[in-house]
């Protein structure tokens, strides 16, 4: 009886408490001072019937908090780390309650108390995302994105792309959604670090594998995505400069932007009549030379997007105007073996004054899961005018060959439309699905020009001489329609079907008239520069492929069919027309393997058959320059090529550590060559052409024997007693080429050696450097022997250096060293680039700076080029001994507290530990 009066009590008891209502607790907790949010502040509530009872949350990125309690009395707190707690007694009775806003007062003495003992790991797994840690991370309070990223593991910059463990970044995301069309230059020089949250790196995706969500093994890339510290429903972020230097130069520079949960947008603008940056800063590391050429660059950009219901609507509009001045010289020694002996030296001036407009629209219907329709249009028009005056002097074994003296004027007016739709059904079984897309494109071009031109012979007599004008019409129309179906096989495979068709056609109209001095008119119609002829493309394109994704293993098999029909009429100066079909097969095999503690081995091979363009097959003659005549070849075939590809990359987020090795060899049959002949004295080519002495016409040819191997290793890792970054690249190349010179076949043979490393500072925001040595070796020979060697090194400093109060000191500094071998020509020079500047406002937010470029005045720079048939040193003019004032202004919505208060403060739970002593 007792144990069932007992029971019976336990099961009334839990009832009664079952039945008690909960209510919700709801506010926000700000810093008291700037009235922005504070993320991760702890929320305790304390049952004052029972203090053993606690129950508590953290607030959300917004500062918000809600806590579901049931009815009675409690102790409120909240709390935060370097603010001083808030308590009060709050009673719930019989309905939820708002507690309103908690603004916290900071604990100045409590911060100075505060000792970081652990430092933070930089990275941490996220699934299948690598989520970076900025707080990891010392840069200068003035610093962007794009020198964050280079202080990380595993990112590196690398023939202008972003790599990272590894791999090419194809895509940078703000908070998930693109930024100005995927401008991933201007994402990484816009947004400032102080606005960064974290970095996310996760596999890149196409438009059609987020939807059907089946992955393609192609080729790995990686999408970023930089998540800002929204702390209100909207962040609102900028930077704005100006300034005045010597001989009256001024640039501006100012961006604003605007991100919320549902768009964001942007807006910039520039003008400046000095290449040279408003001031300092330690992104693109290595030569701080500045371009001394003329130039007045005006543009202005706006970026919208929204998104709503999963719905996306992108715009974009950018406007430009551009007119610069390029003054180069340089040096040509011919290598190939007919050529072998000739020197050419030239001076080349040009003027351009470009005006374009560009409007980009994007939209994406995702409302639906079962269907997507994608809409994209792009408009762009360019009006723009160019000069030129190439003054060259080619001697043969030191004798005088040959002189010219061109001229070249044009005006140019174009536009392009392009159209495109893609639908994508979802066909009801996972991964099963149907996608279609058309597209059209139409461009339009007219160009007005005029060439003056002399040519001397070796004993300083006229032996061509131009005066001609000539004006071309130029139309290229469009479309293209694809359909493709993927089918699920097992549980992580597919398969793949598609058919694509393609029609492209042009119509050009050239004309050229030379001057008739009887008449003073250009009325003398110039038969070799006059042509009218129409072509047309038609590809017919198949596909089919098998991919199977596994956790560890990966497997792609697949193939590209395509039938392709090339058709020429040419009406004018000869009746010709030619019709050829190429058939295209191009098989690939890829293999990826992941192994544990994020190894990863990828293997592809792929063969690739490239048609060629209907440029290469028309014949018709490029006399823009007397000394190299251009013309294309109608017997043309197709070239096959063989690539292996190998990739293997291992990171250690303990270590902040990332090694990546990469391997690639390519050969190629029938690749399109050149066949030059140089001319031994003056002649004509074909009845037609008049060649001077040492001058050159070539045409496109189908030459065997092509193949190169490269290899590059990358490898960076922390320097903990240094507390920085060091990141050490190594590349190697060699390639084997034909070339086809007075009938006589021959090879080059080309060794690229490339060694580089940087040192990037990880110790506190007040100093912040980065220390860069690069040394590049070239060499090359040809069947006859003849051939160039060339070493360059090139070894810098960029420095920011807050010494005293709001004073810093900014440098960059390089010194460069380049050898000539072929020549016996060395040269060694130093870049120096100084500036120094003070904060000011009470807020920090604005700078006042003045910057000295070049104080070592270095007025030209080199660069080499290394050719199949020659090498070249280019010299080109430099900024030197300039000044320059600057006032610059960050723009912020004030309600955020910034970076100091981010990072193991419960905003990333796990990331550190902090102390206090």
């Amino acid at each position: 009886m007792y144990r069932i009066l007992l029971s019976i009590f336990f099961i009334l008891t839990g009832l009664s408490l079952f039945a008690q209502k909960s209510y919700t607790l709801t506010g926000k907790v700000l810093d008291s001072q700037e009235e922005g949010s504070l993320p991760g502040a702890t929320v305790l509530l304390i049952n004052k019937s029972d203090t053993i009872q606690k129950t508590g949350t953290i607030t959300n990125e917004l500062g918000n908090f809600n806590i579901k309690v049931k009815p009675g009395q409690y102790d409120f707190q909240v709390s935060f780390i370097g603010y001083k707690d808030v308590k009060k007694s709050i009673t719930v009775d019989k309905a939820s309650i708002d507690l309103g806003q908690f603004k916290l007062i900071e604990n100045t003495e409590f911060l100075q108390e505060i000792n970081i003992t652990e430092t933070l790991p930089p990275t941490k797994l996220k699934g299948d995302t690598t989520v970076f840690n900025p707080d990891a991370f010392k840069v200068n309070p003035d610093a962007t994105a794009g020198e964050l990223l280079a202080k990380m593991p595993g990112f590196y910059e690398m023939d202008g792309k972003l790599i990272v463990e590894g791999q090419e970044v194809a895509e940078i995301l703000v908070d998930g959604k693109k930024f100005f069309g995927n401008n991933m230059n201007q994402a990484l020089a816009t947004i400032p670090n102080d606005v960064i949250k974290n970095i996310e790196v996760y596999e890149y995706k196409s438009d059609e594998e987020k939807f059907t969500g089946l992955k393609r093994n192609e080729e790995d890339k990686k999408t970023l995505n930089i998540v800002t510290n929204k702390k209100n429903k909207r962040l609102v972020f900028g930077d704005v400069a100006a300034g005045f230097g010597k001989d009256n130069r001024y640039g501006f520079d100012g961006n604003i932007n605007s991100f919320s949960d549902n768009n964001s947008i942007t807006i910039t603008a520039k003008s400046r009549d000095v290449n040279a940056p408003l001031k300092l800063s330690n992104r693109n590391f290595g030569n701080r030379s500045i371009d001394g050429n003329d130039i007045q660059d005006d543009s202005f950009g706006i970026n919208f997007v929204n998104s709503k219901n999963k719905n996306d609507i992108e715009f974009s509009y950018e406007y430009g105007n551009q007119k610069y001045e390029n003054k180069s010289s340089s040096v040509r020694t011919y290598t190939s073996d007919a050529l072998a002996g000739q020197v050419q030296n030239s001076t080349n001036q040009s003027t351009n004054d470009n005006n374009n407009h560009r409007i980009n629209l994007r939209v994406s219907l995702n409302s639906s899961p079962k269907n997507r329709l994608m809409l994209n249009t792009n408009i762009s028009t360019n009006d723009g005018e160019s000069n030129s005056n190439s003054i060259s002097d080619t001697k043969l074994n030191g004798n005088p060959l040959n002189s010219s003296n061109n001229q070249n004027s044009s005006d140019n007016k174009d536009y392009s439309i392009y159209q495109s739709v893609n639908y994508s059904k979802n066909l009801g079984k996972k991964g099963r699905s149907l996608n279609l897309n058309a597209g059209f494109n139409y461009s339009n071009n007219e160009s007005d020009g005029k060439q003056l031109s002399e040519t001397l012979n070796e004993n300083n007599e006229v032996s061509q001489s131009i005066n001609r004008i000539s004006d071309s019409k130029r139309k290229n129309s469009g479309v293209d329609a694809g359909i493709s179906l993927s089918e699920p096989i097992g549980e992580k495979g597919f398969a793949s079907l598609g058919y694509r068709f393609n029609y492209n056609e042009q119509k050009s109209d050239k004309y050229g008239y030379n001057f008739n001095e009887s008449e003073n008119s250009y009325s003398d119609l110039d038969e070799l520069t006059t042509n009218n002829f129409e072509n047309s493309s038609i590809k017919n394109a198949g596909r089919f492929s098998y991919n199977l994704n596994g956790k560890t293993h990966g497997f792609s098999l697949g193939a590209d069919f395509e039938m392709t029909t090339l058709k020429n009429e040419e009406s004018f100066p000869n009746k010709t027309d030619f019709n050829k079909d190429f058939f295209s097969f191009k098989p690939y095999v890829r293999y990826s393997l992941n192994l544990k503690n994020q190894k990863r081995i990828n293997l592809n091979y792929m063969s690739r058959t490239m048609t060629p363009n209907i440029r290469d097959l028309q014949e018709v003659v490029d006399l823009s320059n007397p000394l190299y005549i251009t013309t294309g070849n109608s017997e043309l075939e197709q070239s096959r090529s063989h690539t292996l590809m190998a990739l293997y990359s291992a990171s250690n987020m303990k270590k902040g550590s990332h090694l990546s090795i990469h391997a690639m060899a390519t050969s190629t049959n029938n690749t399109v060559g050149r066949r030059t002949i140089v001319a031994a004295k003056d002649t004509t080519i074909n009845g037609k052409y008049f060649l001077p002495a040492g001058g050159q016409f070539s045409e496109p040819v189908n030459l065997d024997g092509q193949y190169s191997i490269g290899t590059s290793i990358s490898y960076s890792f922390p320097l903990k007693k240094l507390k920085s970054k060091l990141n050490i690249n190594t590349r190697g190349r060699f390639s084997h080429n034909p070339t086809f010179v007075n009938d006589k076949k021959a090879y080059t043979d080309s060794w690229n050696l490339n060694h580089g490393m940087t040192l990037s500072s990880n110790i506190n925001e007040k100093i912040d450097f980065t220390f860069t040595s690069s040394s590049n070796y070239q060499k090359s020979n040809n069947t006859s022997n003849s051939g160039s060697e060339y070493l360059s090194q090139t070894t810098s400093l960029n420095m920011y250096w807050n010494f005293y109060k709001d004073l810093v000191f900014r440098t960059n500094a390089s010194n460069n060293y380049q050898n000539n071998f072929s020549t016996n020509d060395v040269d060694s020079f130093w870049h120096l680039n100084l500036g120094i500047s003070t904060k000011v406002f009470k807020n920090k937010r604005g700078e006042l700076s003045f910057t000295a470029y070049d104080i070592l005045s270095k007025e030209d720079e080199r660069s080499h080029y290394v050719n199949d048939l020659y090498t070249a040193d280019y010299y080109t003019n430099k900024l030197n001994k300039f000044y320059i004032l600057t006032f610059s202004y960050k723009l912020r919505d004030g309600k955020g507290k910034g970076r100091k208060h981010r990072g193991g403060h419960g905003m990333y739970p796990g990331y550190g530990n902090y102390m206090m002593m």
